[in-house]
């Protein structure tokens, strides 16, 4: 009998064997992979963004998720400073990015999990085998791959969401949880770029232009969003976008949407002040505008409005200034479609947070079951929050079995 079985070499399995050979506690890690944290290794263009530098309630008031009060036990108990401080004693020096986000000073994502496995014996590591099902049998957990059973007091489940499946997540943890009793919200894409029939059609005068910061709203939504926006070759994504992607996900599942955008740092009584100026001079409508927006975008407003590029501003009827006006403070792209669960960089969704235990990550269903990471229902933006949320809770999980010798 093996005290515990992790089931998924991610950062939150990784870090909950960690834990467990601190605690001197008899496990087993299982992957269905040949090699260790392959998506660890991916995380941050291979950069990996570990963490941040946001005590516990700056890194919750950053989460849009409903349920984000659940993280505040594990983020006390093993939070931001815990894990600069666990790969620095490894060995991994960190540097800060941005003002906010940490990654090793290497740039090597491959230092990280390297740091993740200094001190794990490598016997216990079972990789290149899938667990099929976890049967629970009194107050033990059967764990069967197609080789072999194994007979565990505690199973922590730690495989990730659907996002790259290639690397080998694909939910598995979620249909483990539905057989012994827990109930999901299915995953779904987040933090990830839209798709825009629009901006596909206009690429030639639109892709790699780039907003550095720009108001963005959602059709039917009140709430403004601000941050860096790009015209790509199939519709939008940056910052900005990534941060709403999954809002525009469940406002394309009830019907078409678009998203609103400012093109400008220029009110609208500023605009039209402008243009009232100029108007009795002899300068282009064009050159106007190229002052107020990007030059590129400038001539695409005036493609869209059928204006000739000669057209001077003593010509403009009131009507045309608020249409220029309209353009610049309301650019409207609709959305043709999120990108897919598979291909976004985060999934939201996973095995609902009411059944969990917040200080440990139990099931309150089935003792001796728990769940960490991406498998949870929670998320948070990129910059270092999601592989926080999954280091904090694998430890967390490791952390209320057994005792310190």
């Amino acid at each position: 009998m093996i005290d515990v079985i992790i089931i998924g070499s991610g950062p939150a399995g990784l870090m909950a064997a960690n834990r467990l050979e601190d605690k001197k506690i008899n496990y087993l890690l299982f992957d269905k992979n040949n090699n260790i944290g392959r998506k660890l290794l991916i995380t941050g263009g291979t950069r990996c963004n570990v963490t941040n530098n946001y005590n516990v309630k700056e890194f919750i008031e950053q989460l849009k998720i409903k349920n984000k009060r659940f993280l505040y036990s594990t983020l006390s108990n093993f939070g931001t400073k815990h894990i600069i401080n666990f790969f620095e004693s490894k060995g991994v020096e960190l540097m800060l990015e941005k003002e906010y986000q940490y990654f090793p000073k290497s740039s090597k994502s491959s230092d990280i999990v390297a740091a993740l496995l200094q001190d794990i014996d490598q016997k216990k590591l079972i990789m290149n085998t899938a667990v099929i099902d976890i049967i629970k049998e009194n107050d033990y957990y059967i764990v069967e791959t197609k080789n072999k059973d194994y007979y565990a007091k505690n199973v922590i489940i730690a495989t990730g969401s659907k996002s790259y499946p290639k690397t080998g997540s694909t939910g598995d943890g979620v249909i483990f949880g539905k057989q012994l009793g827990h109930h999901f919200m299915p995953f779904y894409p987040a933090e990830t770029h839209v798709y825009s029939d629009y901006v596909k059609k206009n690429k030639e005068y639109l892709q790699g232009i780039s907003l550095l910061n720009c108001n963005v709203t959602i059709k039917g939504m009140k709430k403004v969003y601000k941050g860096g926006l790009i015209f790509t070759h199939y519709g939008l994504s940056g910052p900005v976008i990534q941060n709403i992607s999954e809002l525009i996900y469940f406002e394309t599942l009830k019907n078409e949407t678009e998203v609103f955008i400012n093109l400008t740092t220029n009110t609208d009584y500023e605009i039209k002040t402008i243009f009232e100026l100029k108007a009795n001079q002899k300068v282009r409508v064009i050159r106007v505008i190229e002052k107020l927006t990007i030059k590129r975008l400038a001539r695409f407003i005036m493609k869209e409005l059928k204006f000739a590029e000669e057209k001077v501003v003593a010509n403009l009827s009131k009507i045309e200034i608020s249409q220029i006006t309209e353009k610049l403070l309301r650019f409207s792209v609709k959305i043709a479609r999120v990108e897919s669960i598979s291909n976004a960089y985060i999934n939201g969704g996973g095995i609902l947070t009411e059944e969990i235990n917040p200080k440990t990550m139990e099931s309150k269903i089935s003792k001796g079951l728990f769940f960490i990471g991406e498998t949870l229902n929670l998320h948070g933006p990129i910059g270092g929050f999601n592989i926080t949320i999954a280091f904090s809770t694998g430890y967390s999980a490791a952390d209320s079995l057994g005792s310190d010798d």
